[in-house]
């Protein structure tokens, strides 16, 4: 029988070529806790309004409306803050023209000053000649140009009368 050969001898390892079996086990390693991110609060009441920085709503469109009004020379301008009191509108602006032709360039002066801030789509303009009565409607801001005998008969001031009245010095 042919001998067997034998094998080339593994070298044994020394201490530190050993390798640390416990090394290869996979451990595991903790995930960091995640953050907790506070649910936005939303606010039970709404804060009283305060005049807005925004040219096209609020005071802003106020503040122009009243300088067109009084660059044409209109009579008797009011401004009557209503907030939460009406769901139609912020402010209402009231003036007086003396004819037609004055209150038609009142309207006109209005639809410039109210233009150069708010998108056209977003204003309405009612007009009858004749009839001593034109609004301009720009959601936030509504403007009321009346004769004198349609003012007196229509009497708006009288109907918001629980609105509050802005000083038209500030705005002038």
């Amino acid at each position: 029988m042919p001998a067997l050969k034998k094998s080339p001898a593994k070298p044994k390892k020394t201490a530190t070529e050993k390798k640390d079996v416990s090394s290869k086990k996979k451990t595991s390693v903790p995930a960091a806790p995640k953050k907790r991110v506070p649910a936005k609060k939303t606010p039970t009441a709404k804060k009283a309004a305060a005049p807005a920085e925004d040219p096209s709503r609020g005071i802003g469109l106020v503040h122009r409306c009243v300088l067109a009004l009084d660059d044409k020379k209109a009579t008797g301008i009011e401004v009557i803050f209503l907030g939460e009191k009406s769901s139609v509108t912020d402010y209402y602006v009231i003036a007086t023209g003396t004819s037609d032709p004055h209150l038609r360039s009142l309207r006109v002066a209005l639809e410039k000053a109210v233009a150069e801030v708010v998108p056209a789509s977003r204003v309405r303009v009612q007009n009858e000649p004749g009839s001593g009565w034109c609004v301009v409607d720009a959601f936030d801001v509504v403007v009321h140009v009346f004769s004198g005998d349609q003012r007196a008969n229509y009497a708006l001031e009288e109907l918001w009368k629980t609105g509050e009245r802005v000083d038209i010095s500030d705005l002038l």
